[in-house]
């Protein structure tokens, strides 16, 4: 297919610069990977970007630009998009009917993990369902939500494309933080995220770790963890260290210091995820230990690392896993290297954008 020039109105995408949260780092791969390929971003929400234009306040100008967009491309998470009148009549032809894509990042049922009652999550479900009459494409971030989307919210083109990470900025090679010193006879075992968000399973974590201290293991394996949310820290063993949150943009120093990324949910919402820290872990060249998750068990299958996926309910499974991989460093070498080429080959940025931005094209 012939390269289109699209101006596209980035809706939605509230991107702030300097954050220790992912979502903000998608966005900007979103929008450094798009006019990369010369198409034009108007960024409508949040702050602003060097590589886009904002929308205008003005009501007049705001209206010209929306009738000269190909596209208005909204970033969801769990609920209604800001601006999300305009996709149905008679708005909609008033603006000159550009396409309408939603990306999905996340489900509706997200809500109840961040403790909202059941009528928010039923509300948020029935009015997706009535404005998704105006919707054109949905992008959807994994597969579980693709169907969801098409089963739940009665959107019949919807696609899967998952996110992936920047193998340029997460590498192994990487000046790693001075505080965790190389050490082969020691696993530095890494999770990033919010232990207050109820989807994270830092329980398992916690249990697994006490495990290994209890046996005498806590010197060769480290626990090293990096996020919000923490208060249960006060109940960790000696071997589990909190280094508090870190901006995104430094993480790769903290992933080339690491050996094992963890990632670790309870089942639920999060099973319709497509968590960026995998691919980061990924990226920078470790071995991935994952609870059972959709998307991770996609990803360790074409690794042929099905075995390092643990049940959700059994820290003596993760400890085990984590000691059998502390004394086969070859393994530890062996995954992280392919790991890293997947994310080359396939889990990253740039053919993410490339991907979604060809099946808008198309239509």
């Amino acid at each position: 297919m012939p390269h289109t020039h699209m101006r596209i109105i980035y809706a939605n995408a509230k991107y702030v610069h300097r954050t220790a949260e992912g979502g903000p780092a998608h966005m900007r791969q979103f929008i450094e990977n798009a006019t990369a390929l010369g198409h034009e971003i108007y960024l409508w929400h949040g702050e602003p970007h060097p590589l886009t234009r904002p929308v205008p306040q003005g009501k007049l100008e705001r209206l010209k630009l929306f009738r000269s967009a190909d596209v208005i491309y909204y970033r969801i998470e769990f609920r209604p998009p800001l601006g999300s009148r305009l996709i149905l009549p008679p708005v909609r032809r008033v603006i000159g009917n550009p396409l309408v894509v939603w990306e999905f990042n996340t489900v509706p049922q997200y809500a109840r993990v961040l403790g909202m009652p059941e009528s928010y999550v039923q509300s948020s479900v029935a009015e997706l369902r009535r404005l998704g009459a105006g919707v054109d494409l949905a992008v959807c971030v994994s597969r579980a939500i693709s169907q969801y989307v098409r089963t739940e919210l009665g959107i019949a083109r919807a696609i899967a494309v998952p996110n992936g990470s920047d193998p340029q900025r997460f590498r192994p090679d990487v000046t790693r933080v001075k505080r965790i010193p190389k050490n082969e006879g020691r696993l530095n075992v890494v999770w990033i995220g919010s232990a207050n968000l109820g989807w994270h399973n830092f329980e398992l974590l916690r249990a697994a770790a006490w495990s290994i201290w209890n046996r005498g293991e806590g010197d060769r394996i480290i626990f090293h963890v990096i996020g919000q949310g923490m208060q249960g820290m006060r109940d960790a063993p000696p071997n589990l260290n909190y280094y508090g949150p870190e901006e995104y943009e430094h993480l790769p120093e903290w992933l080339s210091a690491m050996d094992v990324g963890l990632n670790v949910y309870h089942p639920g919402a999060a099973d319709y995820s497509s968590p960026l820290k995998v691919f980061d872990y990924m990226a920078s060249g470790l071995t991935v230990v994952s609870t059972e998750h959709p998307q991770a068990r996609e990803v360790f299958e074409q690794l042929g690392q099905a075995d390092l996926l643990v049940p959700t309910d059994r820290p003596e499974a993760l400890a085990d896993v984590l000691r059998n991989l502390q004394v086969d460093r070859d393994r530890l070498r062996r995954q992280g290297a392919a790991g890293r080429q997947l994310v080359i080959d396939k889990y990253n940025w740039k053919r993410a954008v490339a991907e979604i931005l060809a099946e808008i094209q198309k239509l």
